[in-house]
């Protein structure tokens, strides 16, 4: 019994495991045989892909297989470069690293943001940008001759460039332009550009006023005097005090402002003498050295005008310094028209009238102690009177006047401490001389003109004379 069970036992097994096994062999020799034993017609299902497992062939589907020659290359049709080269044609192979075809480059570079920034007096800082590896020239000068300068950059750059220039003329116009080469040597260059460099701040003062006159009354001291002729001359300040000449616009009293040339300074006292400083200024604000005068009122019999500087004047309490004692006529200049004036005689100064004269001396030999440098000028006793003030750079004393009209005017510059006090009395003498009359240019080259063609229309009639002669005589 025990052995019958242990024999169903084995028969169950066997049962379990080789029966599927056999089923799976049997399925697949079955799908085998099928597949190998199908005789079912190829079918083109013209769904556009060409599927050779169905059976589809060019020659049995060309809806679906082969070369449409369409310009497109379908792979999916079994489109490839060997059966169908107009659609896909073959890759072009790379070029070899030791050589190949070689494309130029001839497209030149592009400039462009061209800016002009940083104008000053007398530079400007010129910016543009390129849109390849460039090298960049700039051209500039005062006319589109560009014969100022170049300026060559060192290096090949990408993007910004920048340069500079500078030693500029102030309220100049100048034109520049802008060349660039790529490293293929492509060249490209700006149309002309210009700018113009700033104009400077006005820090020059005008002249004086000139014959400045101080004619006292019976409480009161009539003024009278001409303008400067400055283009830029705005008014005219005068300043009074009762114990010296104002050295400057705000060192005393102001009595009259404006552009008259008479003015009537009344409610005074009479026997106090007041001394007046007429200062011109222009339109920026720049101030004259300034012109002095002084007067006395008196209620009675009016006495002469005496010279500018004597009543308030003590002898001086102590020697002058060294520097001041040395000081003679030559440690003063004297410029009109931009040069300077020769001393003739070590006294004399020859100009001429009309022009501008400036007279100064350098600030380092006058100590900054003193007050006032007075230059007085004396002609029928009347006295012109005008101060030396330091200018705004504190190089030179210095004051600008018109000349009287020609004639020979004894020169007195007085050197003054603080207290008023006579340090040194220079003297010398101003020869002024008439403005020459100027021959305009363009009379001067009619005139040159004029005298070539009538040299050449003379010798045209000699020489048509003496061929008259000469064929008469050849006649005879």
């Amino acid at each position: 019994m025990k052995i019958l069970n242990c024999k169903l036992k084995i028969l169950l097994i066997l049962f379990v495991f080789f029966i599927p096994a056999l089923a799976f062999t049997v399925s697949n020799s079955t799908d085998v045989d099928l597949k190998v034993e199908t005789g079912i017609a190829p079918v083109c299902n013209g769904n556009g892909i060409c599927e050779p497992e169905l059976g589809e062939t060019e020659a049995n589907c060309p809806s679906d297989c082969g070369c449409n020659n369409n310009g497109i290359c379908e792979p999916l049709r079994g489109e490839d470069s060997t059966n169908c080269p107009n659609d896909c044609p073959p890759p072009v192979p790379p070029a070899p690293t030791g050589g190949g075809v070689f494309i130029p480059d001839t497209t030149p570079p592009i400039i462009y943001n061209l800016f002009i920034k940083e104008i000053t007096l007398n530079s400007v800082t010129i910016s543009w940008r390129v849109d390849e590896q460039a090298i960049c020239q700039l051209f500039w000068g005062r006319t589109q001759e560009y014969k100022e300068e170049i300026i060559t950059e060192n290096a090949f750059s990408h993007g910004e460039h920048s340069t500079k220039i500078t030693h500029l003329l102030p309220e100049t116009s100048y034109h520049f332009k802008v060349a660039c080469k790529d490293t293929n040597y492509n060249e490209s260059e700006t149309i002309d550009q210009r700018f113009t460099t700033l104009t400077p701040p006005d820090i020059i003062p005008p002249a004086n006023i000139s014959n400045f006159e101080a004619i006292p009354g019976d409480k009161k001291i009539t003024l009278k005097w001409q303008n400067p002729p400055d283009l830029d001359f705005k008014e005219v300040e005068i300043i009074r005090s009762t114990e010296f000449y104002p050295s400057n616009p705000w060192a005393g009293k102001l009595v009259y402002i404006g552009k008259e040339t008479f003015f009537e300074d009344i409610n005074l006292t009479n026997d106090i003498t007041y001394y007046y400083t007429a200062f011109s200024y222009d339109r920026a604000g720049n101030y004259s050295s300034g012109v002095i005068v002084s007067a006395t009122p008196q209620a009675l019999e009016i006495p002469p005008v005496k010279p500018p500087i004597k009543p308030p004047v003590k002898p001086p309490i102590v020697p002058p310094s060294p520097e001041v004692e040395k000081l003679t006529l030559k440690d003063f200049d004297f410029i009109q028209k931009g040069v300077k004036l020769l001393l003739i005689e070590e006294k004399k100064i020859k100009l001429k009238e009309k022009e501008p004269l400036t007279v100064s001396i350098d600030y380092e030999k006058v100590p900054e102690v003193l007050k006032t440098i007075m230059v007085t000028l004396e002609r029928d006793n009347k006295y012109f009177s005008f101060l030396l003030r330091i200018n705004r750079e504190k190089t030179r004393y210095q004051a600008t006047l018109i000349p009287p009209e020609s004639g020979i005017y004894p020169l007195t510059i007085y050197v003054l401490d603080f207290r008023n006090q006579t340090l040194k009395t220079i003297t010398g003498q101003l020869i002024v001389e008439k403005a020459e009359i100027e021959r305009p240019e363009i009379l001067i080259s009619w005139y040159k003109n004029l005298r070539f063609w009538l040299y050449i229309l003379i010798m045209a009639i000699v020489t048509a004379i003496i061929t008259y002669i000469l064929r008469k005589k050849a006649q005879t």
